[in-house]
Order: structure tokens, then C-alpha cells, then sequence
């Protein structure tokens, strides 16, 4: 059985950490804090370290630093606008030499990126407010102090994007000649003052300029850079699709593709991806190889599977209504039934079953849409042909009329991985009933009930445990390996703090839980 994750045991101790602040807290306590803090944001444990700032800022409420750490927890979390009160009532009580408070302008810029970003309509009047509102923060905390180039790099970011959206700004800056002045300060940085972001903001100065092979060259080595974690990477391609927009043009959407394919090789990585995004072919393998060395033929074949799985991830929706679950294609014949060639979905039974019990819909009730390959196709569901209640496999299988080219079965594992090796596995699926998403985040394989050694608690059902994040909408989704994105599983439920573990163990873990395919396919025959 694999060794808890690191993850875990960071949010175990950010746990006793936020129980200790709430008595009197010894120095080291806060100490210990501050400096889980980082830890916890590295490994973009946001929900967790919003809790550690939150107890942190009570226990100390005169340290501005954990105000400003606490904002941006808040952004993280999607409450940018409450960072913003935050950052107002911080900046008030900091003098103008304070350090902090040019970093707490330039988080200010940050909150109002994210509320100018998340407008579907970047043209709206507050919209447009909170542009100006971000550029006039990053341009205050740059003309301030100049040493920090990064607010410079986020004010030529909202620039360049408010210029290629015909937006008209007052501000004595034309993007080009910003985006050289920004590549000059770089240059001057002395080699041991150049920390993890150094490379991706010579990178992004650089998209100023629209010199590509320059912006290459940092990326392939910024992506590979020993002290860049996932929140750099996340960051970084954040600020790559949804202000420089770079999903708008072949070259970009190579970058885009490159730094998710990166982001998935990590231990703690989480990508979401939308559907329209999975079969954009944007980069090919010299472009990989390229910008990802020796190893980028192979995390091009790797990450292209994936995105071909994707293909067949189906999304069960009520008629005329939302998303409620997520199923996937498979071949008859793989599953020892007749006609081989046909093809079939696989969901959990109490997502459909043929009575609607358990307020899963019924068949009649149930349309199947395959977003990554055709998001405006709905196929009815004909019937259920074989099903398992929730305390077995919780499994329906799906007889769906008119399935076929360019639709591809998913490829099932002959075996789950061993129990007593570390793997990871990948989720594909509908959380939250929202877009197509691939979950990755603190996912690896715990436990499972199908090697020797295992005892099922159900004869015959091999249960399988995972950490993975997922939410309602999921269920249904296929698990697969890491090796050849082939499924081992069926998404069963997530969530779950109080998981009793496998075979014989005893004690809870926190867990999602899913169903091997193949005692599903045991329980067919």
C-alpha cells in the first residue's frame, strides 16, 4: 500500500497548526505557520491555506504580510472582490516605504484582472472598470519602484489585451516600447537575483514583442527550472490564456498546450481544459520536443492520448436541463457482450437506472452529448441494458442509438497498477456539472481490492481508492492509469473525509472511491 501523499500531510499539519491558533499561540506556532503558508500555496492548496491565513490573521491581525497572503488566498478562492476590501483596509495602515505596500498594490491589480477576466463580456461597463481599475494598481506599484518588474510585465499583459480589443486608455504607455524597456530591465537582473518567475516574465515581456523563438526559449527553460512549482505554472498559464489570449493563434496555442502537458507531469498538477480545447491540434511533436528537450516526443504521445480520451467522455444531461453526470464509450466486446462492435456507455446507476430510483433519471429521461467532438449533437438513450444498484457496482449500462465515427471506444487496463508501487491516476469528466474537465490534483492511487492480498469487503466488487479532486457531475467518470490513459475504474464517488481504508485496515482517510472494470465486467457475465 502506497505511503500517504505529501499533500496529505500538509493539510494534516495545516490542520493541528489552525487548531493550535485558536488558544494562545506560541511564537513558533506562528512561525510554523508562516512558513506552512508557502508550502500549502506551492502546492495550490488553496481552500486549505485560506483556513491556516484565516486563523493566522486572528492570532496575529497587526502582521501585514499574512493580510496580504490572506488576499490572496481570497483570490485563489474566487473572491476577489473581498480581497480587494482586504487590500484597502491593509494599504491604509502601511507607510510608503513599507515593501508591502507596493506588493499589496500590485495584488489589488490582481484581484481586478481575475473581475475583468471572469466577465464573459470583456466589453461590459464593469468590465471595463475593473481594467482600468487593474492597470492603474499594476502602474502605480511599477512607476513606484521600477526594481519590480513583474507589476510592469502584468500592466504590459492588460495593455497589450486592452489594445487588441480597441479599448481606449489614457496612459502614457504604448505596449511595444513598454514591453522593450521591460526586456532591458531583465537583462540587468544579476544572475543571483533572478528567482523562479524571472524566465516566465522574460517570456511574457517578450509576447510584447511577439518574439516567438525568444519566448520559446525561456519557456522550454522555465518549465524544466528546478525551483518552479504548480502555482507557477498554473499562474503563468493562466495569465496566458485569459489575458494574452493566446488560445486565439496557432503559435499560441502550442505555448498553451505545452505548459498543460508539463503541468500534468507533476505530482500535485490540476488542469482544466474545455472541450472546445481538446482537438485544436495546436502544437505537433518538434514543437514539443523543441521547447521540452529529449523528453518532449514522448510527453507528446502521452499527452495527445489523453486529449483522444477525452473524445469519448460523455456528458448526461436531463432533457432540456443541465449537466448531472458523466459516462464514457465503450465496445461491446469489451465487456464479453453481443454484438462486439457495438458501442455503449458506461455511467453509475444512480445516475440512470431504469426505474429513476434513487433520483437518478430514467432512460427516457437522459440525453448523451460527447462535447469534446460535437457539443451541439444530443443522442437519446434507448434503454438500460444492464445495471448494479449503488451498494454493488453502481454501474448502468447504456444501449445509445446512432454511436459511430468519428466516436472511439475508450481502451480498458487488463489490470489495475500494483498496490505496493506509487501511481497516479486521472479523472475525465463533468464536475460541478460544468465544462469537460481533467482532474489531476493530489491524485494519487491509495489502495485497492484486486490484487492478492486484497479482501474485498463485497465478493466479487473490487473496490479502488484514490485521491483525486472531484465533485457532484463526476460520478460516472472514467479513472484511468498514468501510464496509457487506459480506465481502470468507474468514478463512484468523491469527496469523502471519513473513507474507511481497504482490507482490513482500519481508521478513515480522506478518499474518493471508484469500481474496477473489471469486476464490473466479472458481474455482467
Amino acid at each position: 500500500m502506497n505511503e500517504p501523499l505529501a499533500a496529505e500531510e500538509l493539510r494534516r499539519r495545516a490542520d493541528e497548526l489552525i487548531d493550535a491558533l485558536r488558544d494562545e499561540p506560541a511564537q513558533r506556532d506562528l512561525d510554523a505557520a508562516r512558513s506552512l503558508i508557502r508550502d500549502l500555496r506551492d502546492r495550490t492548496e488553496f481552500e486549505k491555506l485560506l483556513l491556516l491565513v484565516e486563523a493566522l490573521s486572528r492570532a496575529a491581525p497587526g502582521d501585514a504580510q499574512t493580510r496580504r497572503i490572506y488576499a490572496q488566498a481570497l483570490i485563489d478562492t474566487g473572491k476577489a472582490t473581498a480581497a480587494v476590501d482586504v487590500l484597502r483596509a491593509l494599504s491604509s495602515t502601511l507607510s510608503p516605504n513599507d515593501p508591502e505596500t507596493y506588493e499589496a498594490m500590485g495584488l489589488t491589480g490582481r484581484a481586478f484582472k481575475q473581475i475583468y477576466v471572469d466577465f464573459r463580456v470583456r466589453g461590459a461597463l464593469p468590465a471595463q472598470q475593473a481594467l482600468a481599475q487593474a492597470i492603474a494598481a499594476y502602474r502605480q506599484a511599477y512607476e513606484a519602484d521600477p526594481q519590480l518588474y513583474w507589476h510592469g510585465v502584468n500592466l504590459l499583459a492588460l495593455l497589450d489585451n486592452a489594445r487588441r480589443r480597441g479599448m481606449p486608455l489614457t496612459v502614457p504607455y504604448e505596449p511595444r516600447a513598454l514591453a522593450l524597456q521591460l526586456l532591458e530591465q531583465l537583462r540587468q537582473v544579476p544572475a543571483l537575483a533572478r528567482n523562479e518567475w524571472y524566465l516566465a516574465s522574460v517570456a511574457e515581456a517578450s509576447l510584447g514583442t511577439r518574439d516567438w523563438p525568444l519566448i520559446e526559449d525561456n519557456l522550454r527553460q522555465y518549465v524544466v527550472a528546478s525551483g518552479v512549482r504548480e502555482f507557477h505554472l498554473q499562474s503563468t498559464l493562466r495569465q496566458f490564456t485569459q489575458v494574452w489570449e493566446l488560445g486565439e493563434s496557432t503559435r499560441g496555442k502550442a505555448i498553451l498546450e505545452i505548459l498543460r502537458a508539463r503541468l500534468l507531469r507533476l505530482q500535485q498538477a490540476n488542469v482544466r481544459i474545455a472541450a472546445h480545447e481538446v482537438n485544436q491540434n495546436a502544437a505537433d511533436k518538434s514543437q514539443y520536443e523543441a521547447i521540452l528537450g529529449k523528453e518532449g516526443a514522448k510527453t507528446f504521445e502521452w499527452w495527445r492520448t489523453g486529449m483522444q480520451r477525452a473524445d469519448a467522455v460523455a456528458a448526461i444531461r436531463q432533457k432540456l436541463a443541465d449537466r448531472v453526470g458523466t459516462g464514457f464509450l465503450v465496445r461491446a466486446g469489451d465487456l464479453g457482450r453481443e454484438p462486439q462492435d457495438e458501442l455503449l456507455v458506461l455511467t453509475n446507476f444512480h445516475v440512470i437506472n431504469r426505474g429513476g430510483l434513487r433520483g437518478a433519471l430514467a432512460a427516457e429521461q437522459a440525453e448523451i452529448v460527447f462535447e469534446a467532438v460535437d457539443p451541439d449533437r444530443r443522442y437519446p438513450v434507448a434503454e438500460v441494458l444492464w445495471e448494479s444498484p449503488e451498494e454493488e457496482c453502481d454501474a448502468a449500462l447504456l444501449r445509445v442509438p446512432g454511436l459511430g465515427a468519428p466516436l472511439q471506444p475508450m481502451q480498458l487496463a487488463k489490470a489495475l497498477p500494483p498496490r505496493n508501487q506509487p501511481a497516479r491516476v486521472y479523472i475525465i469528466g463533468h464536475p460541478g456539472g460544468r465544462e469537460l474537465s481533467f482532474s489531476l490534483q493530489d491524485n494519487e492511487l491509495i489502495d485497492h481490492e484486486g490484487e492478492e492480498g486484497g479482501t474485498p469487503a463485497i465478493p466479487g466488487i473490487v473496490r479502488v481508492h484514490y485521491r483525486a479532486p472531484t465533485e457532484g457531475g463526476s460520478s460516472g467518470s472514467p479513472v484511468f492509469n498514468a501510464s496509457a490513459w487506459e480506465v481502470i475504474a468507474l468514478h463512484h464517488k468523491g469527496g469523502m473525509l471519513g473513507m474507511p481504508k481497504l482490507n482490513g485496515a482500519t481508521g478513515t482517510y480522506a478518499a474518493n472511491e471508484g469500481i474496477s472494470l473489471a469486476s464490473i465486467i466479472g458481474r455482467m457475465k
